[in-house]
């Protein structure tokens, strides 16, 4: 039998008559697929395929929907993304495909379930995210069709052997100056690099400082600096080791999260620390009128909600921290 292949899709191309035509024409047409997509094939069909974008961070907290799923008995789930080491070890996701589109139309054709995840839609004209209407991780986990209670937090899986390595970070404190050379630049998020340095200058006589982040991040003087030495597991390894972690609003602070490290966040007004933190750090959050407001770049105000947090504040955030003692962090719980 001769098959047409369309060149676009409509509504009625979805009904199941369409989806066993699709399914012969893409197995027909294997020969013609890249190996990891053919491998796929091969290997089986997973129950559902996650997918957010390209940044780790994203990824990083679709780990929690995974769980969700997982507790729920979800067990053949596979993640599309560029960042095969966030789901390493991990006890949730099977399988971590390279990101092509071709996987979507797998799944579609095998009456599996294809997650595209995002928790804010993004409006570029306004220069802006629009604000979720709940925790970022629960909404993540609405769209990917949870109910129930949910553990907002995201997941990391580190080897003892890896935590061993990263040992030599004992009571230090991890620190980023900034989050500008992540892949998506948000001004907005960001504190300022010089109160970060008078940060290290109050404290540096009490505690030894670790730099993370890009090269691009500018160097504050007295830390040892890992900017771009470290890999992304390295990073993990270091944190995991961290007496806290001091930053900006970004993936580090979640991925400290996810390997158990407490944490002070300067949040500043773009987001607040409900919509996107975690209550077991402290988190520096300025309520103007304006606020939340999740603008990315542009400010009518010139920032005055990172303006208003002093590294004065930051300290005192950070001796009340290290007042706790270094335990399993609270995990926040909703319920969907």
């Amino acid at each position: 039998m001769d098959f047409a292949v369309p060149l676009k899709f409509s509504a009625k191309d979805f009904l199941p008559g369409s989806l066993r035509l699709r399914a012969a024409v893409l197995w027909q047409s294997r020969k013609n697929l890249p190996w990891f997509l053919d491998a796929g094939l091969r290997q089986g069909c997973p129950e559902r395929i996650l997918h957010f974008g390209i940044a780790p961070g994203d990824d990083l907290l679709c780990t929690v929907v995974a769980r969700e799923l997982a507790k729920r008995g979800e067990k053949k789930i596979w993640m599309m993304s560029k960042n095969a080491e966030l789901f390493q070890n991990s006890r949730d996701v099977e399988k971590v495909v390279p990101v092509d589109y071709r996987f979507r139309e797998y799944a579609w054709v095998r009456g599996k379930k294809w997650q595209q995840l995002e928790y804010a839609r993004m409006d570029l004209e306004r220069d802006m995210s629009v604000p979720p209407p709940r925790h970022i991780l629960a909404e993540l986990c609405a769209r990917a069709e949870i109910s129930g209670r949910v553990a907002l937090r995201p997941y990391f899986f580190l080897t003892d052997e890896e935590r061993n390595k990263g040992a030599w970070a004992d009571g230090m404190i991890a620190i980023q100056s900034s989050g500008l050379g992540g892949q998506m630049m948000m001004r907005n998020k960001q504190w300022f690099p010089e109160r970060f340095q008078q940060v290290v200058d109050a404290l540096k006589n009490d505690f030894k400082f670790v730099q993370l982040g890009s090269t691009n991040d500018p160097l504050l003087p007295g830390v040892d600096d890992r900017r771009g030495k470290s890999t992304l597991r390295e990073s993990a390894a270091i944190l995991a080791n961290s007496r806290l972690f001091l930053g900006n609003v970004g993936f580090l602070m979640h991925l400290a999260r996810a390997v158990e490290c407490p944490s002070v966040v300067v949040f500043g007004g773009r987001e607040a620390p409900w919509q996107s933190g975690y209550s077991c750090n402290e988190n520096l959050y300025t309520a103007e009128p304006c606020a939340p407001c999740w603008l990315w770049n542009k400010c009518d105000f010139n920032r005055v909600c990172m303006d208003k947090i002093s590294a004065a504040a930051v300290v005192v955030a950070i001796k009340k921290l290290v007042a706790r003692p270094r335990a399993p962090l609270t995990v926040d719980e909703v319920d969907l």
